[in-house]
């Protein structure tokens, strides 16, 4: 197996409200809490970063050249796969298998994108990015944020004119000002044909928009929520 991991700094830029649920319901109380962990402290989870990251991927892939080496690399991969494993299944005796197979490889070889780097669906140990949670630095100021947002909700009652109705909803949220650390890892990205740094190079690209502010993490970022300051710390060398 070989891994290269990239270090990362996420700083709250506005507040950030990731997922979670009110612990207990007061009346008046706060209406929704950011995610936790089990000692009470935010932190942004995982699969919160890497689906940001993967819609910038997807979005922004045509305007960097590394995406177009990126998804030959993964067609080149996945057609030695292809070669490799086929002969073995067509031992089997199994026609129907091999057909299946064969045709989930041709689907997945047409439609390779950069967006394999989050994985392929259908398919196990490939080369992708792994990426661990976001925890909070050391702090010692309070992390977290009270604040209150309307929510315009559409009722059904014909003795009124206006059928909108704004309800406040209140949110602890993370404050701006806050930093996590986290990490992205590089799992057997030796096996695709590129050099070292290609992958390195796009993914810190592509880490870079998030600090135009265009995009965000979390939810409500049309509410002024997620917009965040990503900064690359430090870098593992090469992907031994």
């Amino acid at each position: 197996m070989s891994v290269n991991t990239i270090y990362l700094k996420v700083s709250t830029l506005s507040n950030l409200f990731i997922g979670g649920s009110p612990k207990t319901f007061e009346i008046g109380g706060i209406d929704l809490f950011t995610v936790t962990d089990h000692e009470g402290k935010p932190y942004i989870p995982a699969s919160s970063f890497k689906g940001s990251l993967r819609r910038i991927v997807r979005e922004m892939s045509q305007s960097f050249e590394e995406a177009e080496l990126i998804t030959q690399a993964y067609q080149s991969y996945l057609l030695a796969k292809k070669q490799e494993n086929l002969p073995l299944i067509k031992e089997m005796k199994e026609k129907d298998e091999f057909d299946r197979v064969e045709k989930r490889y041709e689907e997945a070889i047409h439609k390779s994108s950069a967006e394999y780097l989050f994985g392929i669906e259908g398919f196990n140990h490939t080369p992708k990015l792994i990426f661990n949670d976001f925890r909070l630095l050391e702090t010692n100021v309070d992390p977290f944020s009270i604040d209150s947002k309307n929510s315009i909700e559409v009722i059904d009652d014909p003795k009124k004119k206006d059928n909108l109705v704004a309800n406040p909803r209140i949110y602890k949220t993370i404050r701006p000002g806050v930093e996590f650390s986290g990490e992205i890892h590089f799992y057997m990205v030796n096996q695709l044909q590129l050099p070292p740094d290609i992958v390195a190079k796009f993914i810190k690209k592509t880490i870079d928009q998030f600090n135009t502010g265009v995009y965000r993490l979390g939810n409500s970022g049309s509410r002024g929520y997620g917009r965040v300051q990503v900064e690359v710390s430090q870098e593992g060398n090469g992907f031994e």
